[in-house]
């Protein structure tokens, strides 16, 4: 008796004849280098960048300052600049023509130079900071002006060194642009005067020079006779 044989189906595989196409080789490809703006271009758009800030640029608020004093011809310390912005001369060059502004405007005050300060601290080492690099802290305090804090102790000890009880802080000369687009502009300086005993603010205020195409030595000087003539009356 023959076993009946199952006949299964079979089923061949169907082979595509197209050809795949081959994947791109992205190793191969060569480095594109990107053309650089040219440097005229590049010049041109970063004035007409300056030109477009100028012409945006708010008008700053008016300079304001207290009522000048007549200080009767009382000692005064008169620290560093302590800073200057968007001005080519130096932080020592502003203090140079504050001092010469101050001295031509009051005559019978004893205005000390900082440079006094600094030989006095060279013979006592470690006695107090560098009067270049005091704490930049707020004079206002409860809707009060005084010094208090850590720049209050460096002051009074600039004070018993010189052995002066007012103490002149200038805190800044600045550069302000004409507002709307125009050319030119003026120096604006700052400065606070304290007495060093009681920590008080005793006058404060700032000013503005003459508007000059340029920050050159002549807005600079005459912005320092005009917080001179802010601070101080005639003597």
């Amino acid at each position: 008796m023959q076993s009946a044989k199952a006949d299964f189906p079979t089923f061949q595989r169907r082979v595509s004849t197209r050809r795949r196409k081959p994947r791109p080789d992205f190793s191969r490809m060569p480095h594109i280098k990107m053309p650089r703006s040219a440097p005229p271009l590049r010049r041109a758009l970063a004035a007409a960048l300056v030109l477009a800030a100028g012409a945006c640029a708010p008008r700053p608020a008016p300079a304001q300052a207290v009522a000048a004093m007549d200080l009767s011809g009382q000692k005064v310390l008169v620290l560093p600049v302590q800073a200057v912005s968007g001005i080519p001369q130096s932080r020592a060059d502003a203090t140079r023509e504050l001092l010469f502004a101050l001295g031509e405007r009051d005559t019978r005050t004893q205005w000390t130079d900082p440079e006094r300060l600094r030989a006095a601290l060279r013979r006592t080492p470690g006695y107090a900071d560098d009067p270049d690099a005091l704490p930049a802290e707020s004079f206002m305090h409860h809707r009060e002006r005084y010094m208090q804090g850590g720049l209050g102790s460096i002051v009074r000890r600039y004070s018993a060194l010189m052995d002066t009880r007012l103490v002149l802080i200038p805190q800044a000369a600045q550069w302000l642009p004409a507002a709307g687009g125009a050319q030119g502009g003026v120096v604006r300086l700052s400065a606070v005067m304290v007495d060093a005993r009681s920590s008080n603010v005793i006058w404060y205020g700032e000013a503005d020079g003459q508007s000059r195409p340029t920050a050159d030595a002549a807005a600079l000087a005459t912005a320092a006779a005009a917080l001179a003539q802010a601070m101080v009356v005639s003597r």
